[in-house]
C-alpha cells in the first residue's frame, strides 16, 4: 500500500492500524506488556534426572560415531522454549551433556559463544583450547573461552561425560553467532596467560576454610571460580560457583534477574523454584530462570555440594542485574 497524498485522508482510527503494518510501523499504544512491572519470561524451572540423561548420551554413543556427530551432545531443552527455537535451558543460558568415548576425537572448531565444562565422569580424556592440551578430571571446571579453538580426545578408558555451559542463546539473540572448523594452532597461543582449569579440590578447600558466619542466607557456603587476572568472572558472560549446603541447612528464598543453571555435585536434597520443589540428587540438572523465587534445603546427614553458572556478568555489565530477598 502507498501512503496517501496526505495524512488527512486517514478518517478513522481503524483506518489508521490497517495502514501501518504495511508501512512497517508499530504504535505503542496497542502493546499490552510489552514495558512489564516485572521480568516475564516463557522459561519454566525444570530438573533433568542424570539416571535418564546418561542412559540416553550413552544409547547416542552405540548409535552415532564421533566422526559424524562431530559433537555427540543434547542438549537440556526448556519446556517454555518454542517448538521451532534453538534449544534453551533458560532464556541466555544452554546446558547438555556431552559423551566422549575412548579412541574419539572431536575435532577443532571455534566460535563466538564461550563455554565452560564441568566434568561428571571419567578420566583419560583431555580438551586442548588454543594449543594448550588440558586434562579433564571429574569435578574440573574447564573454559573455552569466546573463539578460542578447542578439540575434544580421550585416550583412557570408559565413557567420559561432562556438563556443557555456554551462553549461546545470548549471542543466538543478538544475530552474532560465528563458527569456523579447525584444525586450530599447533602451538599453544596465549596460554601461560590463561587460566583454562579449576581443580575441584582447590574449591573444596576454599569452602572448607569457610566458617559459619561466613554463610550467605541465601546461597549457604558458595565459592565463586575467579579469574586469577583480573579477580574477575571466569567469562564475560558468564560466572560459575560452587555451593555447599550443610546437613540442615534451608536457605532463604530469593530471587535474581540472572539466570541459572545447576548441577549436583555430590549429595541429595531439594530445592523449590518458583513455587515448585525439585528433589535432587547426584549428577542432576536444574535451571532457575529470570527472577524465579528460589530456596534451596539439605534434610540429610551428609552435605550436598552444588555447581553452577548464571549469566549474571552479561547482565551486571548491562545494568540489568537485579536481586530480591
Amino acid at each position: 500500500m502507498s501512503m496517501p497524498t496526505a495524512t488527512a485522508e486517514i478518517g478513522s482510527l481503524e483506518q489508521l492500524y490497517r495502514l501501518l503494518p504495511d508501512l512497517n510501523y508499530q504504535p505503542l499504544w496497542t502493546l499490552k506488556g510489552a514495558l512489564t512491572p516485572e521480568p516475564v519470561t516463557q522459561m519454566v524451572p525444570y530438573l533433568w534426572r542424570y539416571v535418564e540423561a546418561r542412559e540416553l548420551i550413552e544409547r547416542a554413543g552405540e548409535l552415532i560415531s564421533a566422526h559424524d556427530a562431530e559433537r555427540r551432545v543434547l542438549a537440556f531443552r526448556n519446556p517454555g522454549t518454542g517448538r521451532h527455537e534453538l534449544a534453551r535451558t533458560t532464556d541466555t543460558l544452554w546446558a547438555a551433556v556431552q559423551l566422549v568415548l575412548p579412541g574419539e576425537v572431536a575435532p577443532a572448531h571455534r566460535h563466538t559463544p564461550a563455554a565452560l565444562r564441568y566434568i561428571i565422569e571419567g578420566e583419560g580424556a583431555y580438551t586442548t583450547v588454543d594449543g594448550l592440551r588440558c586434562p579433564m578430571e571429574r569435578g574440573d571446571l574447564v573454559l573455552t573461552p569466546n573463539w578460542a579453538w578447542h578439540e575434544h580426545g580421550h585416550a583412557g578408558r570408559g565413557p567420559m561425560i561432562w556438563l556443557d555451559g555456554l551462553d549461546i542463546p545470548m549471542v543466538h539473540t543478538m544475530h552474532l553467532v560465528f563458527t569456523e572448523p579447525g584444525p586450530g594452532p599447533s602451538e599453544p597461543l596465549d596460554a601461560p596467560e590463561r587460566t583454562l582449569v579449576y581443580k575441584l579440590a582447590d574449591a573444596e578447600r576454599e569452602l572448607s576454610e569457610l566458617g559459619d558466619g561466613d554463610a550467605n542466607p541465601y546461597d549457604a557456603l558458595i565459592h565463586e571460580y575467579r579469574d586469577p587476572a583480573n579477580g574477575g568472572p571466569v567469562l564475560p558472560t558468564l560466572s560459575a560457583y560452587l555451593q555447599l549446603l550443610r546437613p540442615g541447612v534451608h536457605t532463604r528464598p530469593h530471587r535474581h534477574t540472572a539466570s541459572a543453571v545447576y548441577h549436583v555435585v555430590r549429595g541429595s536434597g531439594s530445592s523449590t523454584i518458583g513455587g515448585r520443589r525439585f528433589d535432587w540428587t547426584q549428577g542432576d540438572t536444574f535451571a532457575v530462570p529470570t527472577w524465579a523465587q528460589h530456596e534451596h534445603a539439605n534434610p540429610g546427614s551428609s552435605e550436598a555440594l552444588l555447581f553452577s553458572f548464571s549469566d549474571a556478568p552479561a547482565l551486571e555489565r548491562l545494568g540489568l542485574l537485579r536481586e530480591q530477598g
